[in-house]
This record gives structure tokens, sequence and C-alpha cells, in this order.
């Protein structure tokens, strides 16, 4: 086989590898999207990135591969690459993955729930007793101006008198 042959299929093997590379990218998009709830903002925002950052890998393999000239059968490779995914692993990917990682999240969620609740009952432990040791202060301060209150008007009568 001729070595513009050869190169040339090489320039289609990986221009099928981007298509792929594309798609898993997206696809790991989608996952942080399942996990953790977005906003329309930060939607668009990763959207953008995520198309700046495809634009420049595909502009690198243009670049080193075919000396930036975009050829139709690198398209359709990329094109043929990201179907082909998105039909078999892709599918699956982004369900089990999505569904693997909550459950480990939900795991360490829990181990740190354990690991904290000593310190939980602590805490809890020593706000119930800041509320009595407060209790008790305004009780008392009540109990001093009470008196405050009695002597005060004791001396009023005992001046008046006078």
């Amino acid at each position: 086989m001729s070595p513009n042959i050869t190169a040339e299929l090489y320039f289609l093997f990986h221009s099928f590898l981007m298509g792929i590379l594309i798609t898993v990218l997206y696809d790991v998009l989608r996952i942080l999207r399942r996990i953790i709830p977005h906003n329309i903002l930060a939607i668009s925002l990763e959207d953008f990135l995520y198309w700046a950052v495809c634009s420049l890998l595909i502009f690198f393999v243009l670049i080193q591969e075919n000396n930036g000239i975009l050829r139709w059968f690198s398209v359709a490779g990329a094109l043929a690459g990201m179907f082909l995914y998105k039909k078999t692993l892709g599918i699956l990917f982004v369900k089990y993955t999505s569904r693997l990682v909550c459950k480990l999240l939900h795991i360490v969620g829990r181990l740190l729930n354990l690991f904290f609740r000593p310190l939980n009952l602590v805490c809890k432990h020593m706000n119930q007793r800041r509320k009595k040791s407060a209790n008790r202060l305004k009780m008392a301060l009540r109990r001093v101006k009470k008196k405050l209150t009695e002597r005060k008007k004791l001396l009023r009568i005992f001046l008046t008198k006078q």
C-alpha cells in the first residue's frame, strides 16, 4: 500500500477516535449534570467550554495529521466514531456511571456521617448544656433585677419619709 493511502487511513482512524473522544467528553458533562443539578447559566458556560476544548482538539488533530486541511472523510470518520460510540457504549456509560457515582457519594456521605456522629452528639450535648446555663443565668438576672427593684422602692420610701 502506498504511503499516502496509509497516511490517509491513519488520519481517518484518528478522526474516528476524535469523534469518540468528543462524545465521551460530552457524556462526562451529562453525568455531572445528573449528579449535580445545574442552572441554565452553568449549563451554558459548560457547553461553551466544552465546544472550545473540542475545537482545540480537532484543530490540533488537523494540524498534526493533515497540515490543517479539513477533509470531508475526516468529518465522516468523526461522525462515524460519535455514532458508533453513542449506539454502543454511550447509552450504558451515562446511565451506569451516574448511578455508580451517586451510590459512591451516598456511601461516602454515610461514612462521613458515621465518622462525625460522635462529634455531633458532643455538640448537641454542649448545646443543651449551654441552653440550660443560659436559662439559669436569665433566672438569676431576673432575681437580681427583682431584688434591686424592691431595694429601689424601699429606698424611695425611706427617702420620702425623711
